[in-house]
């Protein structure tokens, strides 16, 4: 039987909702939130299709995830998991879900000339396969395990994201030029869809934490995820500014707030961002492989900018480190991530830990250098 073996109201996990709550509201002279992941031993070694397709085996596996998070001095508080939201609303839309080798979900565009989105018509919320599935996973898992941990909301992709999995990458760019009111038709039709779905989703759970998935979480609602990847990375300024940030504004208004989850490196949009008026925080990627911090706090660069207006959450990873620091974190880390970081105010600010080395052998050394070092 799947349970929990830590208690959900501990000091512990109130100090770590504490830390998070004062970095999202930016509490100046806040302790600045170590952050984890991943757990101190090996989890259920099930793919996201095993989970998706057996609720059995995503019980089993959420649960180990709470346990793991709860059993080391972690500001990630543990949480009830839910569903990558990537091919959600795609499906809804006609796209087919398929699966990688290690059973992650995508949805491939099927559209291969823009004016087919004009007779394009979404099915119902609840009817598409993988949306129909996350209710059925929020239902159950509140009728078996209880409300006392928080499931996590699940995350949208951005209505210009949905687009690019529905419409050829090609055809949709270069719609944009020669037929941008079916791009805004598109993305109206996946906003209006997206609204629809989040409030059911929000609504169903009866203690859920946010912003949700990709961002360490609380139980305070201060507004949702967006994964909004493709147009900050693929898009300019101006393009963004008519295709993506008109819908992402949409969005922060009715749920209260956006937190920005992107890969790779978007600092050429992150003004953009910064124009959003409920933006309440970001994520990077930390590295000359994805996103560059600047050497120090003086620079007029526009990452300077937005640590002095939002929250921010900072990672890091093989990619992002580069070749130079490959499988090298912890020196990545002390050469590269933490003096920059640490050259201008901290305030906002969240860290996630830089994982397991030869020198940390689990991720409870590692959360526990990460503190020594802030």
């Amino acid at each position: 039987m799947n349970k929990y073996n830590f208690n959900p109201n501990s000091s512990r996990i109130k100090l770590a909702h504490q830390r998070l709550a004062a970095a999202y509201n930016r509490q100046p002279g806040a302790m600045v939130p170590i952050v984890e992941p991943n757990c101190l031993y090996p989890l259920p070694a099930y793919t996201a299709q095993d989970v998706l397709t057996d609720m059995d085996k995503m019980m089993e596996h959420s649960v180990a995830w709470a346990n793991g998070l709860a059993a080391t001095d972690n500001d990630w508080p543990p949480f009830l998991n839910t569903f990558c939201g990537v091919p959600m609303v795609p499906e809804a839309f006609g796209s087919q879900v398929m699966f990688v080798d290690d059973g992650t979900a995508y949805a491939p565009p099927f559209i291969t000339d823009i004016e087919q989105v004009w007779s394009l018509k979404p099915k119902k919320v609840g009817e598409s396969s993988m949306i129909k599935r996350l209710f059925e996973w929020v239902d159950l898992s509140q009728r078996e395990l209880g409300t006392e941990v928080p499931l996590w909301t699940m995350d949208i992709q951005s209505p210009f994201s949905v687009a690019v999995q529905i419409v050829d990458h090609e055809e949709i760019l270069m719609a944009c030029y020669t037929n941008p009111a079916a791009i805004h038709h598109l993305c109206r039709m996946i906003t209006d869809f997206t609204i629809d779905f989040m409030k059911q989703h929000i609504a169903q759970m009866e203690h859920a934490c946010f912003p949700g998935r990709n961002f360490p979480s609380i139980s305070e609602n201060i507004g949702i995820c967006i994964a909004d990847d493709t147009p900050l990375v693929m898009l300019s300024p101006e393009m963004y500014m008519e295709f993506a940030y008109p819908y992402n504004a949409e969005l922060g208004e009715i749920f209260g707030g956006i937190h920005i989850h992107s890969c790779g490196d978007y600092r050429h949009n992150l003004g953009s961002l910064l124009k959003l008026p409920t933006l309440k925080s970001i994520q990077l990627h930390a590295g000359i492989g994805e996103f560059a911090l600047p050497k120090t706090a003086d620079e007029d660069c526009i990452f300077n900018k937005a640590r002095k207006e939002i929250t921010y959450f900072v990672d890091s990873g093989n990619i992002a480190a580069g070749d130079g620091y490959k499988n090298r974190s912890q020196d990545h880390y002390i050469e590269y991530v933490l003096p920059r970081l640490k050259a201008g105010d901290l305030t906002g600010c969240i860290l996630q830990s830089c994982g397991v080395s030869p020198e940390l052998p689990d991720v409870a050394f590692a959360l526990s250098w990460m503190r020594e070092q802030i």
